[in-house]
């Protein structure tokens, strides 16, 4: 009996720390584990003043169990006083969830941390990153927080605008190239606004340095967005990561204004990077945007272009000698005109307030109740600037009606863009009405005008609004196109953008499509597409260690957005290129080109993406309604997303037409060849593999740079195929070569190892920069998925390898509130239950016997 006792015991102690150690974690625990952090957060750096507190965050698109986590944003929110402007969202969709939380405090600040983990968190210590941080401070800081956090905070502390905040943000970091393309798009646009629904602005870069994702926000130059033959972005490759080419022009008179610049000379850093002294030099130039922007860039053109020359440099890119031979116009750029935005937030909190005002007496004479958190905002705030920066009027709005993050719809629109708010009531029964409410920058509502009725509140549900030409639902449509259009540049598709975004809100599209959809990308059929095609590289090329991902735009339309979104790219971190064009004549299905890029081999795996249109046609529905795209992309989120019934269906419309393995310097000549698709259907793998040698402790590790097979001998005739590690019990001699997947091989080595040797470095080593390859600035990263920042400086001649991204550093300071790894509150309780039963079951004398005999017993966290 006595035995039968102290088994019990044992058993129940060992069933506590099994279920302990191997419990899963749920939503309702990363909402717990978030609750925590935020109390942690709020009690050691005691956030009170939402003014100064930021929040750096990986949180929202990155994934906690597969899904995404805006809930555990959403969470933070309501524990902690924080306001709109200061929540900026990291666009690292592949890293692990982090929350960077700083505080101004008294002329300093101080940063702290945290790291989502399987079930639990961990923190770094409270950092000084104050402006008078010392040499060690500033070790200590980089180091926890990573460089770029860093640097973003610290421009934050120092007073940066709050627009190149949120660019940062997307970018990745703020460096020379951000601060001066800032300076750069804000003056061109007030020399060059845009007056009519025939002007428009258009892009071509230098991908890398910084500076591209500028445009994109302040002039909504994307690669997908178009006016008459021409796309809004091109990317192109020069020595110089930091030249740019911005157009303004008329598709009425065929002219336009060319503004061909770079970052000046004697703002550019050249010292070694994610250093103290390199975030000095920033903080230095942000106080030149006050007092002297112009001089931040310098002017290499300033011309008049006509058709025939725009067409030229869209074909050719930055096309240095021809552009030197473009006439210059008669008239000079104002460069007096101060670029800093004004910030009015109490008036634009107002603004924000009395819209919501203005929409619940339209709703309650609707018969309709008042705005509540589950309510939808689509709004120009965030992004209008014609009264100011306009971050502060969703604050307005949020605190009025409780409405959660995920549900407010700041829309990415150029600056120049009037401020409006389009209120949307969730609908109570599937396909039920969307009412809706306009509401302009005065807090007046704009009234739907249909057969001769004003409509304050207007259904604009897919539903309400379906019909071919000349039904009701088309006239409907017709109505609110009238209403809530704006068309200045013509590609903006106002109305078009609300009633998808609203209907695509109302079914529950994806979080990670839906900031896709309001960042750029227009919601119809194509942004779907780009969703789809961004799944299917994330199968076709799974990411382990330090590998990223690179994509080619080729052609370039509405998809973009979604892959820059889904897979993380961006064009100033150099993972994103496009020629600007609506097809190849080398491949017209194609649908671009992705690259896995493996840093610590140095090579890069390239596909081909090719489209068959048939396969897709003959499973979507056909419709001819006003708002056609929308029904195909409401198609897409119902039935052929990921995970929906079509989806295995749609996959066999894309599939890879051709795949390689790129080494470096293939890598670079397909970024520069004039048609990538083209050079990739042309490709010959002729390059032989590399192969890489570690000794350690007499056993020798290989490892071939691609896909392919190595083979070692020793004694150089018998060969075998290398699977394991080889461990030698004596001094042997090994000899070794590789085959790739394209049946090149690589040159027979040897090397000869003596029994229990210190490790040695591997015998081919990855290829080193050419010393002749130029000096670039490179942007420093925090992330095991940050984008390779070498890619900066592409030239047609000689171009620098990319960089290895450093890897996540875990917090070093564990939460006094983190569970032990995969514990949960239910484990807890289980083992609570256990003990309990078990010691009810046994007499207590005997209890205490057994108890006294169990040796070696665990304690549980």
């Amino acid at each position: 009996m006595k035995k039968i006792k102290e088994k019990i015991i044992h058993f129940l102690i060992i069933s506590a720390i099994v279920i302990a150690l191997s419990g899963h974690a749920s939503a309702s625990d990363l909402t717990n584990i978030t609750k925590n952090m935020a109390t942690d957060a709020q009690n050691t750096l005691n956030l009170q003043d939402p003014h100064n507190t930021l929040l750096i965050t990986t949180a929202g698109p990155a994934k906690y169990e597969n899904s995404t986590t805006e809930d555990a944003l959403q969470t933070v929110k309501d524990e902690i006083p924080l306001q709109y402007s200061n929540i900026l969202q990291l666009n690292k969709p592949n890293d692990p969830v982090t929350f960077t939380f700083i505080k101004k405090e008294n002329n300093n600040a101080y940063a702290i941390k945290y790291t989502i983990l399987e079930s639990g968190w961990e923190k770094t210590q409270k950092i000084n990153i104050g402006p008078q941080m010392t040499e060690t401070q500033f070790t200590t800081a980089s180091k926890e927080l990573g460089y770029d956090i860093l640097a973003i905070a610290s421009a934050w502390t120092a007073g940066a605008p709050l627009d190149m905040l949120k660019i940062a943000a997307w970018t990745g970091t703020i460096n020379d190239g951000l601060i001066t393309a800032y300076a750069a798009s804000k003056q061109f646009i007030q020399n060059y606004p845009l007056e009519s629904n025939t002007n428009s602005y258009h892009v071509i870069t230098s991908v890398g340095g910084g500076d591209d994702d500028v445009p994109m926000f302040f002039m909504d130059s994307t690669p997908l967005k178009w006016n008459g033959n021409y796309y809004n972005f091109r990317s192109t490759y020069t020595k110089d990561p930091n030249e740019n080419i911005y157009i303004w022009w008329d598709a009425n008179s065929k002219t336009g204004k060319l503004l061909y610049w770079t970052i000046n000379d004697n703002v550019k850093y050249n010292g070694p990077t994610g250093t103290l002294t390199e975030l000095k030099h920033d903080l230095e130039l942000l106080t030149l945007l006050s007092t002297n922007p112009t001089s931040l860039y310098k002017t290499l053109k300033l011309a008049t272009i006509n058709d025939e020359q725009f067409s030229h440099l869209w074909a050719t890119g930055i096309d240095k000698e021809y552009i030197n031979s473009l006439p210059q116009p008669q008239e000079t750029m104002n460069t007096n005109i101060p670029v800093l935005p004004i910030n009015n937030y109490n008036n634009l909190y107002e603004n924000g307030k009395k819209a919501v005002e203005a929409a619940n007496q339209a709703f309650t004479e609707a018969g309709l109740s008042p705005l509540t958190k589950e309510d939808l905002l689509i709004t120009s705030a965030g992004y209008s600037q014609t009264l100011g920066l306009t971050y502060a009027a969703i604050d307005g709005v949020t605190d009025s009606t409780g409405m959660l993050l995920k549900n407010i719809y700041s829309l990415k629109r150029g600056t120049q863009t009037p401020l409006w708010y389009v209120f949307v009531k969730k609908p109570t029964i599937a396909d039920g009405p969307l009412y809706a409410v306009f509401i302009d920058s005065e807090g007046k509502i704009k009234p739907v005008l249909y057969n001769g009725v004003s409509y304050n509140v207007f259904d604009i549900s897919a539903k309400n609004l379906e019909g071919n030409k000349g039904t009701e639902g088309y006239t409907k449509s017709l109505a609110v196109y009238e209403t809530y259009k704006y068309d200045i540049p013509a590609y903006a598709q106002q109305d078009y953008y609300i009633v998808s975004l609203a209907n695509q809100w109302a079914i529950g599209m994806p979080y990670d499509f839906m900031l896709a959809a309001i960042g750029g990308g227009c919601p119809g059929s194509g942004l779907t597409q780009g969703y789809v095609i961004a799944d299917l590289i994330k199968s076709w090329l799974p990411l382990t260690g330090t590998q990223y991902y690179v994509y080619i735009g080729v052609p370039a339309h509405c998809k973009e957005q979604a892959i820059m979104q889904v897979l993380g790219l961006s064009a100033s971190k150099g993972t994103y290129y496009t020629t600007g064009v609506r097809n190849t004549q080398a491949l017209p299905s194609s649908q671009g080109i992705a690259i896995r890029w493996d840093p610590s081999k140095n090579t890069g795996k390239a596909i081909l993406i090719d489209y068959d249109k048939n396969i897709l046609t003959s499973i979507q529905p056909n419709n001819n309604n006003y708002y056609k795209t929308m029904y195909w992309a409401l198609w897409y989120i119902t039935s052929a997303f990921p995970g929906k019934e079509l989806y295995s269906q749609l996959q066999k419309a894309y599939s890879i037409k051709k795949e390689v393995t790129l080494t470096k310097t293939e890598y670079y000549q397909l970024l520069a060849a004039g048609d990538p698709v083209e050079y990739l259907l042309n490709f010959q793998d002729v390059t032989p593999p590399e192969i890489t040698v570690t000794v350690k402790d007499s056993t020798v590790y290989m490892d071939i740079n691609e896909e392919g097979t190595i083979y070692y001998s020793t004694d150089g005739s018998t060969w075998q195929q290398y699977t394991n590690p080889i461990k030698l019990e004596k001094t042997a001699t090994i000899y070794y070569y590789g085959v790739d997947a394209s049946g090149n091989r690589a040159e027979t080595q040897e090397i000869t190892v003596p029994v229990k040797t210190e490790e040695t470095q591997p015998t081919t080593p990855v290829t080193p920069t050419p010393g002749t390859q130029p000096n670039v600035i490179v942007l420093p990263r925090i992330s095991s998925i940050s984008m390779v920042e070498g890619l900066a400086s592409v030239s047609h001649y000689a171009m620098p390898a990319p960089t290895t991204p450093q890897p996540v550093k875990k917090a070093s300071h564990p939460s006094p509130h983190k569970l032990a790894t995969g514990t949960s509150y239910l484990a807890l309780a289980l083992i609570a239950i256990l003990i309990v039963a078990g010691l009810a079951y046994i007499k207590r004398g005997s209890i205490l016997h057994a108890i006294n005999n169990v040796k070696s017993t665990p304690k549980s966290k």
